[in-house]
This record gives C-alpha cells, sequence and structure tokens, in this order.
C-alpha cells in the first residue's frame, strides 16, 4: 500500500492512499471496441478490457465542453456505431454496478500545462486571474501548440520560465506521439495504451511549487525515479528531495495515523467544542454543522457566526482529506444576520481555492443549506479504506483489513526499535486473523530486518474489528496461546 500525506504548518491536508495491486483507472487511455450504442440515451458502451464496459456520452465524443457551450451548438448523436475500435480515456472510476466514464477528448497533464490532442483550443486555468499573466500565456501556448492540438496553462505556470514550458510542450507531444504509435501497433486488439504512473509521481507532479520546503520518501528506487524525472523537468526541486532513513516507520514519526483514523469517522470535532456530522447517501453527502459544548458568549446569533465560520474552514479540509466529490449539501446553523451568511460562504468559499479539485460553492438558501458541488477524482478515503462491518453485516463500516496490517506493521517496527524483544505476540479479531498472513505488509521487513524475529497472530471474537493488540516477547521459547499461528 503506497500513501501520500501533504502536510501544511504541521496540518495534514491532504491524504491519498494507492494499493500496489490496485488497478487505478482514472487517466488511462485504452484501445477500446464499441459493443452498443443506445441512440435514446446518446450513449456507447465501449469494451477496454475490464469486467465492465465503460461508458461514452456525446458530449464527451471529440468535441470539448468549453468550445461547445462558446458555439452554442451541442453535438445531437454519436458518430460511433457497433464494432469501431476508439481511443479513449477514463474520466471516472467503476462505482458500484457502473462502468468507467469514458470520454474521446483524450488530455495529458504536464506539470506546468495540458495537452488536448484532439481539440484546437487554448486556454488558461481560472485561478490565474491578472490579465496582463492570461494575455502572456495564452500568447505564448498559441504560439508553441501542435497543429490541430490544444493546451491549457495550469496554475503552476505563475512560477515557470518560458523555457521550462515549452520544453513540456516538446516532451508532451513526443508522449502523445508514442501513444497513437501503441494504439496502432495493438490492431484488433483491446489493450491499455497509456498509464499516469504510480501515486508518488503524479501527485508530486500536480502539488510541487515554491511553497513546497521538502519530499520526504521512504523508498529509495521511487527517489531515484523522481530525481530522474525533476532533472528534466525542474531541476530546481531535486534538492528538496530526501530519503527517510529511520527503524520507525514514516507514518508514525509525522504522526499521520491519528489524523486518517480520525478522517474514517463520521464525527469531526470542531476546535470550540462544536461538531461537524458527515453522512454519505447515493445520491449526496451531507454535512451537518452542530454547537456541541460550544456557548460561547450571551449573544445566541454571534455564537452559531463563529462555529459557523469555523465549520467553514474545517469543511474545506475535510473534502479535501476525503476527497469526496458529487454534490455535498452543508446545513449551516440557522443565522439571523444576512451579513453573517455571506460571510460563511464567503469563508468557505476562500478555503476551497486551495483545493486543486475542481468545485463550486453556491449560495447559502433561506434554510441555511449551501450546496457545493466537487469533481469527483478517483475514490473516496472512504472507500479505500474501509470495509463492511462483519458484526452488523454490512450496517456500518470499520477500517478494512489492509489499513488495521498498514498500523500494525508501523507498531511492530516502533516495538522492535524500542526494546530487544526477539518477537511479538498480535491478537486481531478472528475475521481479520487469516488476512494479516495474505496482506503482504509484512513481506519485505520480516525478510530483512526482522529477519531474526518471530511474530504470531492470535485470533480473538473479544476485541473490536477495527482493533488489535501488541506485546513484546524476549525470548523465543515462549508459551503461546492454543491459537497462536506463525506469521514469520
Amino acid at each position: 500500500m503506497s500513501s501520500l500525506s501533504l502536510i501544511e504548518d504541521g496540518r495534514l491536508k491532504e491524504y491519498y492512499v494507492e494499493y500496489n495491486d490496485s488497478h487505478r483507472l482514472t487517466g488511462n487511455i485504452y484501445k477500446g471496441r464499441v459493443v452498443n450504442v443506445l441512440h435514446g440515451l446518446q450513449t456507447a458502451f465501449v469494451n477496454i478490457g475490464l469486467n465492465r464496459n465503460g461508458f461514452l456520452y456525446v458530449g464527451e465524443a471529440l468535441d470539448h465542453k468549453s468550445v461547445l457551450c462558446s458555439s452554442g451548438v451541442m453535438p445531437q448523436q454519436l458518430h460511433v456505431k457497433e464494432g469501431d475500435y476508439v481511443m479513449v480515456q477514463v474520466t471516472k472510476e467503476e462505482t458500484g454496478q457502473k462502468g468507467a466514464r469514458l470520454t474521446m477528448n483524450v488530455s495529458l497533464p504536464g506539470r506546468y500545462v495540458v495537452y488536448l490532442p484532439t481539440i484546437d483550443f487554448v486556454g488558461v486555468s481560472n485561478k490565474i486571474t491578472d490579465p496582463d499573466t492570461r494575455e502572456r500565456l495564452t500568447k505564448l501556448l498559441t504560439k508553441y501548440k501542435p497543429k490541430g492540438g490544444g493546451l491549457i496553462a495550469r496554475t503552476i505556470c505563475l512560477e515557470a520560465k518560458k523555457s521550462e514550458i515549452i520544453e513540456e510542450i516538446r516532451q508532451i507531444y513526443n508522449m502523445y506521439r508514442g501513444i497513437v504509435n501503441s494504439y496502432e501497433d495493438a490492431g484488433d486488439n483491446i489493450t491499455l495504451v497509456h498509464t499516469e504512473g504510480n501515486l508518488l509521481v503524479r501527485m508530486v507532479r500536480d502539488m510541487l511549487s515554491t511553497d513546497v520546503e521538502s519530499i520526504i520518501c521512504n523508498d529509495s528506487e521511487l527517489i531515484e525515479e523522481l530525481k530522474e524525472r525533476l532533472t528534466k523537468t525542474s531541476s530546481r526541486f531535486v534538492d528538496r528531495l530526501q530519503l527517510f532513513e529511520s527503524e520507525y516507520d514514516i507514518a508514525d514519526v509525522y504522526g499521520t495515523f491519528d489524523d486518517v483514523d480520525k478522517l474514517l469517522e463520521r464525527k469531526i470535532e470542531l476546535p470550540s467544542g462544536g461538531s461537524l456530522v458527515i453522512e454519505h447517501t447515493e445520491a449526496l453527502t451531507a454535512i451537518d454543522v452542530n454547537t456541541g459544548k460550544f456557548r460561547g458568549d450571551s449573544d445566541h446569533e454571534n455564537t452559531v457566526y463563529k462555529t459557523n465560520l469555523e465549520a467553514a474552514v474545517e469543511i474545506a479540509r475535510q473534502l479535501r482529506l476525503r476527497n469526496i466529490g458529487g454534490i455535498i449539501v452543508v446545513d449551516f446553523i440557522d443565522m439571523v444576520e444576512t451579513a453573517h451568511k455571506k460571510d460563511v460562504v464567503e469563508a468557505l468559499r476562500k478555503e476551497m481555492v486551495f483545493d486543486r479539485t475542481k468545485s463550486r460553492v453556491l449560495d447559502m438558501t433561506d434554510l441555511g443549506l449551501v450546496e457545493i458541488t466537487r469533481k469527483k477524482v478517483g475514490s473516496e478515503l472512504g472507500q479505500i479504506l474501509l470495509s463492511a462491518c462483519p458484526t452488523c453485516h454490512g450496517d456500518s463500516h470499520t477500517p478494512s483489513g489492509d489499513y488495521i496490517a498498514r498500523k500494525i506493521k508501523c507498531k511492530l517496527k516502533r516495538l522492535f526499535a524500542d526494546g530487544d524483544f526477539a518477537g511479538a505476540l498480535v491478537t486481531v479479531h478472528t475475521s481479520l486473523f487469516e488476512h494479516m498472513f495474505t496482506s503482504g505488509f509484512f513481506s519485505e521487513a520480516c525478510e530483512t530486518v526482522w529477519a531474526d524475529k518471530r511474530i504470531y497472530m492470535v485470533p480473538s471474537d473479544s476485541i473490536r474489528p477495527d482493533q488489535f493488540t501488541i506485546s513484546g516477547v524476549r525470548t523465543a521459547m515462549m508459551h503461546l496461546p492454543p491459537l497462536a499461528k506463525l506469521l514469520y
């Protein structure tokens, strides 16, 4: 399991997880074959080699939405038929019984620009607001964009040199030519022709800016890969790469597990004593703001106002951390003053500016409701780290076996680093017992630095599925519980 944390001023602001054997789809480009066209719904189903066919809507068929909106013309029908081979890119992961959402508007993101191979279009990020800068970037991209294609300047262009932007345009164009060659070489085969790579490489590309003080990684091979990439694109950041070397776990040293555990709970405590409650439904995510223990002063309106302002800041942080997308409805505590309502919405909008995922915050209704739309990118954190509870049979959720195994590994590192132990006894819930042997989280450490240790797992129904206990033993010749099984 790979994870990445963005820490700002000592606080966790973004957290991403990706299993090493997972199949992340968003951004992947495939050579697919159209298996069915529903003209009434203007949708085509495309086989891209997965268990479920992806679906391609008419608005995603080689017509960029911004161009369509400006012209006022929308396509009326799909110009594909059953049996056609098409180059498609995944824009949304598979969810439930729905296949991946596809587009023929392929886009290739770089650090400074996004290349649109099939759309003759030039744009600048909406977060770049200075008119002169927008005009300068528009002229630059117009001059250097590949013929017939388009470019969009990303926000980080504010920090880029002209030569860096031009060089990246050349690199992305060459990469696209390689994708086209792979597509053509595939013949009549349905296949993956491009993927964006591992989690760390993607996130460093998207997050890196002059505000980043250091990039700390505990994988020497990834450090070398990043160093090679940054040397080609942003050499001034190479010296910010640091290899984490310690007997302790990197998540333990930076305390990220404590923060992540809180992200798996539905209730979030606010510093003043108020709270947020986050509930997921099939259609939307609802967030309820409560005063809780916060009583403030004798002025009820002022107390509610302060709580709502505090909640607005935390809501923006939670949306980033949990990667919540789609429609979000926030039920703020009722306020009387119109000025207070506007202030709360503006506070929320101000914080959402730091979110790299496209979002929109609407005005507050008379009932104190604020609607937020946030683009769905990848999976929500809860979908990755939570599993159906084995006790209540799915009415609630508990941390996944992989997540618990990762935490156990972290605790074992500290146990063996702090004490002279020959082994450890780990007790887990019965439902997770076998998972500990198949997860593979312990393999590398047990075959190298823990080669002389003995780790035993013990199943138990007396602890909760999300809990475990660890005790160190001084000698390998110890009295073991009857159900203990040697992990390594």
